[in-house]
């Protein structure tokens, strides 16, 4: 996908919403951050969560978050102005631009269902973790990642060409044997999921449902059906019968 122009705003928004806002609390929990510690960021996007690492690291600490993006680079860096410990840097996380054994956790928010490659990924995690360090991995069950309000069969259809977005549909249930095969131990999971029955600019179904709706018209769905399913969504909650639903799930283990 193309993380840029308004797909790179409609996630600026999501970021800054409840569903984000719990979502880098739980990392942050999770990686037990504290001051003068180490930590990168894959995948920083927009930086927020860079930013409340760096805010918690201090100036005694170090934070670095990469992204492949030049815009969420710029974004990031915008975001991130004035903590002196923090780097932003090109980089992937199958290439992370860093020597071994350089961090203290790991966070990758809804980033490695999108790399081909998932094996290859946390082998480079754990290259660059120290011993005994977690890695704090949050990724979504998309096929529980549901719309209601809309046509059936339309709604089928929307959801059926968002598949194509990412590599990997339901990572969490890979990633304890990726974890276990690359490195990794003392695994655990917690489950994140949420439901709004809203649809307006406070909630994350409203920004992903654009996100899906454009998506689906490089799928072969057409604009007017992209358009009128969104239409759909829009009559079903002035009738206060729309519904979404989405299944992120926290998974966490330990460098060994």
């Amino acid at each position: 996908m193309d993380f840029s122009g308004e797909v790179a705003e409609w996630q600026r928004n999501v970021s800054e919403g409840k569903a984000g806002n719990s979502r880098r609390y739980a990392v942050m929990e999770a990686l037990e951050v504290r001051s003068g510690k180490s930590y990168l960021d894959v995948g920083c996007g927009g930086g927020h969560l860079v930013q409340e690492l760096g805010n918690a690291a201090g100036t005694e600490g170090r934070v670095v978050g990469i992204d492949s993006s030049p815009q969420m680079l710029e974004n990031a860096r915008s975001i991130c102005q004035g903590l002196s410990c923090v780097d932003i840097i090109e980089g992937t996380a199958a290439e992370i631009p860093t020597d071994d054994a350089q961090f203290d956790g790991l966070a990758a928010l809804q980033v490695y269902e999108y790399v081909k490659d998932v094996s290859a990924a946390l082998e480079e995690a754990r290259r660059v973790l120290k011993r005994g360090c977690p890695i704090a991995i949050v990724s979504i069950l998309w096929e529980h990642c549901r719309f209601y309000g809309a046509d059936r069969d339309l709604n089928e259809r929307i959801i059926e060409a968002w598949r194509a977005h990412c590599f990997h549909q339901m990572l969490p249930l890979e990633l304890p044997a990726l974890l276990e095969k690359n490195g990794f131990g003392s695994l655990t999971r917690t489950n994140i999921s949420f439901l709004d029955t809203a649809l307006h600019e406070g909630t994350t179904g409203y920004y992903l449902s654009k996100l899906i709706a454009k998506f689906a018209t490089s799928q072969g769905v057409s604009d007017e059906e992209a358009g009128l399913w969104l239409s759909q969504l829009d009559d079903a909650d002035k009738d206060e019968r729309f519904g979404f639903v989405n299944f992120p799930v926290l998974t966490v283990a330990t460098a060994v």
